[in-house]
């Protein structure tokens, strides 16, 4: 190994070994800086990297490092700017179970429940929605998500990670793997959708309610597919996936909660937004990572996996509430 090489893996081995704090009073983690820099040493080490390509990024390592060092990342939303707001979810699982319901035979009905894929999202009518709940906790999102793919919220004292790591161990759904889909021809769209290119929810739900189905099979198939738009991906994009649609929906609610207050003044007290993808898993990260949080808004809980098969939240959640328990989020340990 030249000596270059090695002075890289040194200030690699200096990087891990940081305290990683955003000033030397308030110790909160970089994100991902551990394990970009284990990798890259180990790919110094076998030869995998080339030596610039380690020199710039193990560079960017330090400079994200000064940066957290400097106090640079702080909370977007300080909490005099959290106002109170009307928070929609597109999903509604318990509507959409009892259409099911309706459109199926009982035979399907209970083959669907079966289904490897989706039986988690059959059985959550215990789940609810807290909009001011998921609100008070997208509102301390902080300018550490900007490092990489995960969500950084900072929670009393501490800085917390809302990863696809997390979404995964709550919803269950795959999170590994190829998400390359090849194109190719479908019974199932020439059956039921031949003058449609693309299949939307609505167009799905007229379908559901109108057809007969020839098998059961169809009717499962089918089924799988309203389930998917109607829960995971509620109101999503097009070609986009679960974590991709969620984690997007958080980012867009703090960027224009952020331009409304640059904008002229309104009545923010009044205002409201719709979230897409499936807020929930959010909701359900909180109560697991705060004992306050779940002390105050769930009625419930019995170990399962996934994770949000656990808890059984509580109705009619008020601002001044949440409010008021987030305050105190730091007089006890989060997970």
């Amino acid at each position: 190994m030249s000596v270059k090489n090695t002075s890289l893996l040194r200030r690699s081995a200096r990087l891990s070994s940081q305290p990683t704090t955003s000033s030397s009073a308030d110790k909160k983690p970089v994100p991902e800086m551990e394990t970009m820099v284990s990798d890259a040493g180990l790919k110094i080490n076998q030869g995998e990297m080339g030596v610039n390509d380690a020199e710039e990024l193990i560079s960017n390592l330090e400079a994200k490092l000064s940066k957290a060092e400097e106090g640079q990342y702080v909370r977007l939303v300080p909490d005099s700017q959290i106002s109170r707001a009307k928070i929609n979810t597109f999903v509604n699982i318990t509507e959409t179970l009892k259409k099911l319901r309706g459109w199926l035979s009982p035979r399907q009905y209970e083959s669907l429940k079966t289904q490897p894929c989706i039986q988690q999202f059959m059985h959550l009518d215990t789940l609810g929605w807290s909009g001011q709940v998921f609100h008070n906790i997208v509102m301390r999102l902080t300018t550490h998500s900007a490092m990489g793919d995960a969500l950084w919220f900072e929670l009393g004292e501490d800085l917390v990670r809302f990863s696809i790591n997390e979404f995964c161990l709550i919803t269950g759904l795959n999170c590994v793997g190829s998400t390359h889909l090849p194109v190719v021809e479908s019974r199932l769209m020439s059956k039921y959708f031949p003058d449609v290119r693309g299949v939307t929810r609505e167009y799905l739900e007229l379908q559901m309610s109108n057809s007969k189905f020839d098998n059961d099979d169809d009717a499962v198939k089918l089924s799988l597919l309203y389930i998917v738009f109607s829960i995971p991906l509620s109101n999503a994009s097009s070609g986009v996936l679960s974590w991709e649609a969620t984690r997007t929906a958080i980012c867009s609610t703090v960027e224009n909660r952020i331009s409304s207050k640059r904008g002229p003044k309104k009545n923010i007290d009044k205002s409201r937004y719709s979230v897409a993808g499936f807020p929930q898993a959010l909701l359900v990260w909180a109560y697991e990572t705060s004992p306050v949080i779940a002390s105050k808004f769930t009625t419930n809980y019995e170990h399962a996996l996934p994770r949000m098969m656990s808890w059984t939240t509580a109705d009619n959640v008020r601002f001044d509430d949440v409010l008021a328990a987030f305050a105190t989020v730091g007089e006890s340990k989060v997970f």
